[in-house]
């Protein structure tokens, strides 16, 4: 492996509806030990809760303010804090700002490529807008399929969010 500089370019920020991906390193330039992402999301626009059960996950706040529910616990990370969140532990969060930007560091890789597989180019560097309503049953039976393939199950919502 040979030492390397990123940045967010064009060329490495996808979208998908409410959230905008700067993938700064990939698992393909780690030999698949890690992945970081630069994450800009909305609220409104997280995932429902879901267990890991090949990677941990551990996020830096770099704006804005977020609430995780993990394994039975509530934490509220703001910029400058981190949280670390291992595999096989449910887990949902909630953004409490109008939006948050995160760097989500994966390891070890691979589900970086579901994230670069299910989004779309970003030339903008802008996420997707969301959509009124929720999603097409179509849209989240591909989205809960494709990510039990990457080892991530989807939980029931956690009762904090509703």
């Amino acid at each position: 492996m040979q030492p390397f500089k990123s940045n967010p370019t064009p060329g490495n920020t996808r979208a998908i509806p409410g959230a905008v991906f700067n993938f700064l390193v990939r698992g393909e330039q780690t030999g698949g030990s890690f992945a970081l992402i630069q994450i800009e999301v909305k609220r409104g626009s997280e995932p429902p809760a879901h267990v890991h059960q090949r990677e941990d996950e551990s996020y830096y706040v770099l704006e804005g303010s977020v609430r995780y529910y993990v394994g039975g616990q509530e934490f509220v990370v703001r910029a400058g804090d981190y949280i670390y969140l291992h595999q096989g532990v449910t887990h949902q969060f909630e953004i409490l700002s109008e939006s948050a930007r995160l760097l989500m560091w994966i390891s070890p890789a691979g589900l970086d490529d579901w994230f670069w597989e299910n989004s779309t180019p970003a030339p903008d560097m802008k996420p997707l807008p969301v959509p009124q309503g929720p999603p097409p049953q179509e849209a989240v039976d591909h989205f809960v399929s494709t990510l039990a393939e990457y080892g991530v199950i989807m939980q029931p919502s956690l009762a904090f969010l509703h």
